[in-house]
């Protein structure tokens, strides 16, 4: 990991634990987002179990974890979320959960939701090219069955980890349905909840968000930032990501909303931003080599 960026990330994000209010949090639903949980974390989507055992028992102290059942219950009219209703969500389905993970929701007690890809069910790979990033094992068929015994949701994150809006629409369609009747009939239960690879502002459109809904799921999540409030957005539900330097009065920051409204990545312009540069220096170099002005 980067250690500027990292340090300025750490103190950005701390400063707007401090500064920043909290915004009302009655009737509605945080999901926090996590990838890896292993105790060699160095990378952006991955903390320790140390940091991990941190945030559950802030949990257990003050607020009310609720499963996927919960939540469309919720949804459907059939019955409220408690006050202070959070989920807590794994995207990718790295192998280190089922070791580091999943025993700690269990021993506090708590559902969660692991959405897993579907082609990369007992590989060994990665799914982020950064050079820190190396390949590791993804969780098994038995190893997803297992979790799921003990209360944990499996739901589809697509096949290959690609943003739907990059594909064309016959690919896309293929990954949304394609990765639900792959994981359900290896795992011998229908798979309900989706999660849009990558998730940010222009990763998916709203044709995607119709293919999801052909496609028989029940909810889908994306990687807005946000608060869920009712009446929810089944196919679009906000969530926020927690990062290894989300410790304690920032980790309580994120669910007291402090951050809410000043999230860059719910913006398209900030996260196609390297590709707008590029192009606009592509611009200017060609108006360059014609002898024309900057």
């Amino acid at each position: 990991m980067d250690f500027r960026k990292s340090s300025l990330r750490v103190w950005l994000r701390y400063m707007g634990a401090v500064c920043l209010p909290p915004r009302a949090v009655n009737g509605s639903l945080r999901v926090l987002t996590y990838h890896r949980v292993r105790p060699d974390a160095d990378d952006l989507r991955s903390v320790t179990p140390k940091v991990f055992r941190e945030h559950l028992e802030i949990l257990k102290a003050g607020w009310n974890v609720v499963s996927i059942d919960d939540v469309l219950a919720a949804i459907k009219g059939e019955k409220p979320l408690p006050e202070r209703a959070v989920l807590i969500t794994f995207d990718d389905g790295y192998a280190d959960l089922y070791d580091h993970a999943i025993p700690l929701l269990q021993e506090f007690g708590f559902p969660a939701v692991v959405f897993m890809l579907a082609r990369y069910v007992g590989k060994v790979g990665r799914t982020y090219s950064e050079a820190n990033y190396p390949e590791a094992p993804f969780l098994s068929a038995h190893q997803l069955r297992e979790m799921h015994r003990t209360g944990i949701e499996i739901g589809s994150h697509g096949l290959w980890h690609v943003p739907l809006a990059h594909l064309p629409p016959k690919e896309a369609e293929k990954e949304v349905r394609e990765s639900k009747r792959i994981l359900s009939d290896l795992l011998g239960f229908e798979v309900r909840a989706f999660s849009y690879p990558w998730g940010r502002a222009g990763d998916f459109h709203k044709e995607h968000v119709e293919m999801v809904e052909r496609a028989g799921y029940e909810i889908a999540f994306t990687m807005l930032h946000g608060l869920n409030r009712p009446p929810f957005e089944r196919l679009k539900m906000r969530r926020c990501h927690v990062y290894p330097w989300d410790v304690g009065r920032t980790f309580k920051a994120i669910l007291e909303g402090r951050f809410d409204g000043w999230c860059l990545k719910n913006s398209v312009l900030w996260n196609q931003r390297k590709k707008l540069l590029r192009k606009l220096l592509r611009k200017s170099l060609m108006r360059g080599e014609n002898g024309k002005r900057f």
